[in-house]
């Protein structure tokens, strides 16, 4: 009686391997076709920001890469959340992508009613940079580090207010995880954006306030303010003999940046993710885009979709302990 040529292990095996191959060969081709078409990148706030400026330089860079209009849509409303909802509905096939911040993706959801989902409704594709927040202080307090400005509070519970450029912003959660931390009695002052808080800070109405490296670095070469810290867990290159945070006793651990990444609609192919990815972390690396943003403060990152996915879901449980443990409300 004639055998079988292939028993059904064999088949079940060679079957898979052919599966491997049409998927990647698939893969293959539909990365090599995208972008197929103009691209959308929608900026959740208005132009000018350091997250709009970022990402027209990397869209310009896609045009020039790919051949493709890269359009940057400015789609400002909502603490973010406009823009953001946008390309959570979006199709995906990566013509629609977001850059955004963590104030919108980690912070915004545990603030109020949004109809986004964080973590399901984006396929990350990289953290493009990472910028600290400067912790200063008026000049009239006497504190030279962090260390001191804890024992100033401590001896003065609820005397002390601080600023910040509005409610369940980054800066203003910074403040809210020096308060808990330490366990200190002080008050917040918000303000309608970063200028009117530092305005604020020059006129003493309030004693210190986190803001990030871009816009403290003028006021401290100025010698107007006094800075005492660094929100990084690590010193910031730009400002290498300011302390971070978390060396001071107690405030290890502390950490409050400012990030802005780049993400498509949650049912983008992988492939196209990749593309992106790739792409976008040469881009960053170029002396040129470097040169421009890392004298300000800003850290260029461009890690993996796959370190980005984590950092998002890390972030988000981190900062909604914060929030809740803060009572922390949205405006």
């Amino acid at each position: 009686m004639p055998q079988p040529l292939l028993n059904s292990r064999a088949f079940r095996s060679i079957a898979v391997a052919l599966a491997a191959f049409v998927m990647a060969l698939c893969a293959a081709i539909t990365q090599a076709a995208y972008p197929a078409k103009p691209i959308r990148m929608i900026v959740p706030f208005a132009p000018g920001g350091g997250t709009d400026l970022m990402a027209r330089a990397i869209a310009v860079r896609y045009t020039e890469t790919w051949g493709q209009p890269v359009i940057v849509d400015n789609r400002a409303g909502g603490g973010g959340n406009i823009g953001t909802d946008i390309v959570a509905k979006a199709p995906g096939d990566g013509h629609t992508l977001l850059f955004n911040t963590n104030a919108t993706i980690v912070i915004n959801p545990h603030l109020g009613k949004i109809s986004f989902d964080p973590i399901s409704d984006f396929a990350p594709v990289t953290q493009a940079a990472v910028l600290p927040f400067a912790l200063l202080l008026h000049p009239s307090v006497p504190a030279k580090s962090v260390a001191e400005l804890v024992t100033l509070i401590r001896a003065k519970p609820g005397e002390f207010n601080y600023g910040s450029s509005g409610s369940g912003g980054g800066a203003h959660l910074a403040g809210e995880s020096l308060r808990t931390m330490a366990k200190l009695s002080m008050t917040h002052i918000p303000y309608k954006g970063a200028s009117p808080a530092l305005v604020a800070l020059l006129g003493g109405e309030v004693k210190f306030m986190f803001v990030s490296i871009l816009a403290a670095t003028p006021l401290i070469e100025s010698g107007k303010v006094r800075v005492i810290g660094v929100s990084s867990r690590s010193r910031s290159p730009s400002l290498p003999n300011v302390p971070a945070v978390a060396e001071t006793p107690g405030l290890a651990g502390f950490e409050s940046d400012l990030w802005y990444g780049l993400l498509a609609p949650s049912k983008t192919p992988p492939a196209i993710v990749d593309k992106l990815y790739q792409e976008t972390r040469r881009i960053l690396l170029l002396p040129e885009v470097r040169n421009r943003f890392e004298p300000s403060g800003t850290n260029i990152v461009g890690n993996s979709p796959a370190e980005f996915a984590k950092i998002i879901k890390d972030d988000y449980a981190r900062w909604g302990s914060v929030i809740k443990t803060a009572g922390v409300k949205g405006e």
